[in-house]
C-alpha cells in the first residue's frame, strides 16, 4: 500500500442532463471513500444546473463548475487542468455508483508500488452493450454473432480488434485489459504528461475512450477491477439523430484506425470488414438514416486525406 494518501479528483463533462448528472453525484455523495473535488465542464445550453449545485454539495465536497461550449474531448482537457487531484476519474453524467466504488478504483492505484498502471475501469453492471443504433438486437444472440463474424464491439477478454473496435471484459477478477471504458475510467494524474484526449475527433468524440485507452495500453497497463460496480443509464437526453450519429461513428474509427493502429493487410482488411458489418447490422434493423450516416461517413473519411494533425 501507498504510505502517502492520493488526492481524488472526479470529472464530470455534462450537456443538457439535467436530472441525470443530479443522480450521478448523489450517488457519490454516499461513497464509503469520498473524492477529494469535482469538477463539473457543461456544456448545456443554458447554466441551469449550476444554480442547484450549492445546494447539493452542501459544503460535503469541493467542487468547481465550468461552463463552456466544449466536445467531449475538450471538456475532458478542461476538466484535468482545473482538477488537483493525484488520481483523476472520469464518470459520465448518467452512471450511478455502488457505494464501493472509488474505494475499489482506488485499491487498484493503492496496490500498484510500482506504478504500472495506467488506467482503471469499473464493472458496470447493467452489462448488455448498450447502442441506440442497433438496440433491436441488443440481448439477442445475433448481435454478438455479428459482432464475432465482422470484428465489431463486444463481450471479450478486453482487448483491441484488429479492425479497431474494442472489446469488454465480464470477468470476476482483476484483469488486465486494454479497453476502458469512458463511462468510468480513472488515470494518474502523470499520465497526462503523456497523453491528452484528442480534439480532433467529429461530432461528441465518439471513440475518444477507446483512442485514450489504446494509446496509454501501449505503455501502461489497463486494469479493470470487478469490484468497483456502477449502473450506465444511456440517457436519451441530448443524444443525436441517427444520421449523425452513424456518420460521426464511420469519421471516427477511420481516424482512429489510421492513427493508432498498423496500416498492414490484416489490419485494413478487418477495418473495412467490420465497415462492412456495421452496413449489415443497419440493414438487418432496417435503420435508413443509419445506413445514410454510414454512406455519408464514408465519403466524409475517405476524402479526409490530411493527418498531419494526427494527436499522439
Amino acid at each position: 500500500m501507498t504510505d502517502k494518501k492520493s488526492k481524488i479528483s472526479i470529472i464530470i463533462p455534462t450537456k443538457n442532463r439535467f436530472q441525470d448528472i443530479i443522480k450521478c453525484i448523489e450517488s457519490i455523495l454516499i461513497q464509503t471513500l469520498l473524492p477529494d473535488e469535482i469538477v463539473i465542464v457543461d456544456s448545456s445550453d443554458t447554466e441551469e444546473l449550476k444554480s442547484n449545485l450549492d445546494d447539493l454539495f452542501h459544503d460535503k465536497i469541493a467542487f468547481k463548475y465550468i461552463h463552456a461550449p466544449l466536445s467531449l474531448t475538450q471538456a475532458r482537457n478542461v476538466g484535468i487542468k482545473e482538477s488537483t487531484g493525484d488520481i483523476i476519474i472520469f464518470l459520465d453524467d448518467d452512471v450511478i455508483l455502488d457505494k464501493e466504488y472509488i474505494k475499489e478504483i482506488m485499491h487498484v492505484f493503492n496496490n500498484d508500488l510500482e506504478k504500472k498502471v495506467g488506467g482503471v475501469t469499473g464493472n458496470i453492471i447493467n452489462t448488455e452493450i448498450k447502442s441506440h443504433s442497433f438496440k433491436h438486437l441488443i440481448g439477442s444472440n445475433i448481435m454478438h454473432i455479428l459482432a464475432t463474424i465482422f470484428f465489431l464491439f463486444k463481450y471479450s477478454d478486453g482487448k483491441f480488434q484488429p479492425s479497431g473496435w474494442p472489446t469488454f471484459t465480464r470477468s470476476d477478477k482483476v484483469t488486465k485489459i486494454e479497453c476502458l471504458s469512458g463511462a468510468n475510467m480513472a488515470f494518474r494524474r502523470e499520465m497526462f504528461d503523456e497523453f491528452k484526449f484528442d480534439e480532433n475527433l467529429h461530432g461528441y468524440s465518439f471513440m475518444e475512450d477507446d483512442d485514450i485507452s489504446y494509446r496509454v495500453s501501449r505503455k501502461y497497463q489497463n486494469i479493470y477491477t470487478p469490484f468497483a460496480r456502477l449502473i450506465h443509464n444511456v440517457s436519451p437526453a441530448a443524444r443525436d439523430k441517427e444520421h449523425e450519429r452513424m456518420k460521426m461513428t464511420i469519421e471516427n474509427h477511420y481516424y482512429l484506425f489510421k492513427k493508432n493502429f498498423p496500416q498492414t493487410l490484416k489490419h485494413k482488411f478487418a477495418f473495412w470488414w467490420s465497415v462492412v458489418g456495421l452496413f449489415v447490422l443497419a440493414i438487418i434493423g432496417r435503420n435508413k438514416e443509419g445506413l445514410k450516416g454510414l454512406m455519408d461517413g464514408i465519403r466524409s473519411a475517405y476524402s479526409r486525406s490530411d493527418f498531419s494533425n494526427l494527436e499522439g
